[in-house]
């Protein structure tokens, strides 16, 4: 056991003298490169006097953490949209009886029955335990996209009813899906 714990600490100590020993290479070919005066940048070249340093400017690692999965991706859209018509096949759907312990996934198709682009601006879900994605680019008429909806059962039971709520440049501004479902616990 003691001989194991030995070789593993030795392997831990092996990768990190490897990353030192890149790090090292690393700086000291930029050091060389800074050294005879003149680095390239794209088309640019900077000479070392000329590179402005602010002690005052923020460092990146000064920035809070941002999980790049939990970052909300932009919504494409014009500053203002002409109205259209959308046409759900499909206002509601029913899961049936689910386990307590699954994802439970649709998806809402719908069709531009208007004369000028769609734009889905938000869903937005009653809950936490449903998460709705949409398409993103606008949509041109006569032509579809779809809302996928996944519901996480995990600490629910019974009947349950969530909706999630369009948000698009159509009068109404706002379309309300319906999910439900009969959560039946499972014994553990």
């Amino acid at each position: 056991m003691k001989n194991k714990i030995i070789i593993s600490l030795l392997l831990v100590l092996a990768a990190v003298v490897s990353f030192l020993v890149y790090q090292n290479y690393s700086l000291n070919k930029k050091v060389e490169q800074l050294s005879t005066g003149k680095t390239e940048t794209n088309t640019t070249t900077t000479t070392i006097e000329n590179i402005p340093i602010d002690p005052a400017a923020e460092s990146p690692f000064d920035k809070n953490y941002t999980d790049p999965l939990k970052t909300k991706l932009p919504v494409v859209q014009p500053k203002n949209p002409s109205n259209t018509s959308i046409s759900f096949e499909r206002l509601k759907h029913d899961f049936g009886k689910i386990d307590d312990n699954q994802f439970a996934n649709t998806k809402f198709h719908f069709t531009n029955t208007g004369s000028n682009p769609l734009f889905i601006m938000k869903a937005e879900a009653s809950c936490g335990c449903t998460v709705p994605r949409w398409t993103r680019e606008p949509i041109a008429p006569n032509e579809t996209g779809e809302i996928y909806v996944q519901f996480d059962s995990h600490f629910k039971k019974g009947e349950i009813e969530k909706t999630i709520t369009v948000a698009a440049n159509t009068a109404p501004d706002k379309t309300v899906l319906t999910i439900k479902a009969i959560v039946i616990p499972i014994d553990k």
